[in-house]
């Protein structure tokens, strides 16, 4: 008989510095965030990723879609160099660096997933697993963007984490 385990990785905190102060930003296309690009191919292989996202906000009411929102962008490595798998919906493609990013709906990323923002300063978090975007597909690499239509600016203290997921057979 063959066991099937679960072995959980450590969170590994992205560089928040350009998500801290994130705009509401209800125009199209939108000003976001994206983080830089996590290798999957090189070295940890996991099977999935758990993503975690913790913002806060400003003291400002809910408006527009009450919303904010996380995309995935899939990266495959051709043995020389990493190539996006979607499209931001403007010119410019996601560069696998943490920054500011211009975005339009709609766009070639898995996603979205809400972070519902429905009372002034709430903090917004969730988990989630990426094969579950990708149609339970990892692919080679991956980075994240992040869309502010909360309708309050984000704040200090913001936190984008991942840790590996990797299965094992006894």
């Amino acid at each position: 008989m063959t066991t099937a385990n679960i072995n959980y990785g450590t969170y590994t905190p992205m560089t928040v510095t350009n998500v801290q102060s994130l705009a509401f930003d209800a125009t199209d296309p939108f000003t976001a965030w994206q983080s830089n690009l996590v290798d999957n191919q090189t070295s940890v292989k996991a099977d999935d990723y758990e993503i975690f996202l913790d913002f806060s906000t400003q003291n400002t009411a809910p408006g527009s879609d009450k919303a904010a929102y996380c995309y995935v962008v899939p990266w495959t490595y051709n043995s020389s160099a990493w190539v996006q798998g979607a499209n931001f919906g403007t010119t410019t493609l996601p560069t696998g660096s943490e920054g500011a990013a211009s975005i339009s709906d709609p766009n070639g990323m898995f996603g979205p997933v809400a972070l519902p923002y429905k009372v002034a300063q709430q903090r917004l978090n969730k988990a989630f697993l990426l094969t579950t975007l990708g149609g339970g597909m990892m692919p080679d690499g991956f980075s994240l963007a992040v869309r502010n239509m909360s309708g309050a600016h984000f704040g200090t203290g913001c936190v984008v984490a991942y840790r590996p997921i990797t299965y094992t057979w006894s």
